[in-house]
């Protein structure tokens, strides 16, 4: 169904889908091609919305099974499905769980991860749907097909979100097979303060020098951990999905323990400070990255239900 709206500036037409007549296979400039009666292939999308944790609607969709419009189409649902039901601005955070499966049995793209602000938080939210299907299937990788997508989002009206203000390290020297204690500091709104404490045992036989505890959130330690991959090109589709599923979420801060040696990351994996004859090896290789930080563990530190940004680091002095 066409109509014609007249306007003084521009007209422009509006319409209204009837009953499904075919598929348009291609748009170009010269012409549009399709084909009747042929229907195209398309994927279920499930998406369920929350409000602390109250479900209060659910959207069962249908986007196109594109490699390139799929992305698109995702940000667009998600997206309109949270507009359709919360408000687009003042203090907001989104929990986003769920995951897209494939067929041919590649291992599901699982999503797990919050986001708070005080505007447009909803497109935060789409946006973290989207780029992660748009990275694995711009891969060269035709086997991987989209089967179903389904999503949680539960909403809440508060920015939930805490930034590390300081740590706090005891004691400042140790030996060997000594325990360490690190004290986070979160501080949020309206003078909002939460302190987590985490220990770490420094293993027997360390070396002696300076042993650096650095507290950073998801993304920090993202960049971090996995930037060698942007430049690699994954070898399976196991391992393209699981770069992205082992991606940090944003509600935890993340303490790396490392020391200033030489390290190698090859295909999203650390090899910390390496033997010579290895170092040689590796060193010489076009898709090992080398740093000057050699992470020798990490710990976890939960805010609960709540994004944590920010980073901070201290060290401690290992002696003999």
């Amino acid at each position: 169904m066409l109509t014609l709206l007249p306007n003084l500036a521009s007209s422009f037409k509006i319409s209204s889908a009837k009953e499904w007549m075919g598929t348009i296979s291609q748009d170009r400039s010269s012409a549009i091609t399709g084909e009747l009666g042929k229907r195209a292939r398309m994927v279920p999308v499930s998406i369920s919305l929350a409000h602390a944790g109250r479900k209060i609607e659910g959207y069962d969709m249908q986007m196109a099974d594109d490699r390139f419009l799929a992305p698109f189409l995702m940000q667009i649902a998600v997206y309109s499905a949270i507009d359709s039901t919360e408000r687009a601005l003042g203090a907001a955070s989104y929990a986003v769980r769920g995951q897209i499966e494939f067929h041919g049995g590649a291992p599901p793209l699982k999503l797990n991860n919050m986001y708070a602000g005080d505007a447009n938080t909803a497109m935060q939210v789409s946006l973290s749907a989207a780029i992660p299907l748009a990275y694995v299937l711009q891969s060269e990788f035709s086997s991987l097909v989209v089967k179903k997508v389904a999503l949680d989002i539960d909403s809440f009206d508060e920015k939930k979100q805490f930034q590390i203000d300081q740590v706090i390290v005891s004691p400042h020297e140790v030996r060997a097979g000594e325990k360490v204690q690190l004290t986070a500091i979160l501080v949020g709104d309206n003078g909002a303060e939460v302190s987590r404490t985490v220990s770490y045992t420094v293993p027997i036989g360390a070396p002696a020098g300076p042993l650096y505890f650095t507290v950073a959130d998801g993304n920090v330690a993202n960049l971090s951990e996995f930037r060698q991959i942007l430049g690699s090109t994954p070898r399976s589709v196991e391992q393209l999905v699981a770069s992205v599923n082992k991606l940090r979420a944003n509600t935890k801060a993340y303490v790396r323990v490392w020391r200033a040696e030489p390290n190698f990351q090859l295909d999203a994996e650390d090899f910390p400070d390496p033997p010579p004859s290895l170092a040689l090896i590796l060193g010489a290789s076009q898709t090992a990255l080398q740093t000057r930080n050699s992470k020798v563990a990490e710990l976890e530190i939960s805010a609960g239900d709540a994004v944590i940004s920010g980073t901070k680091t201290v060290q401690v002095e290992v002696k003999e």
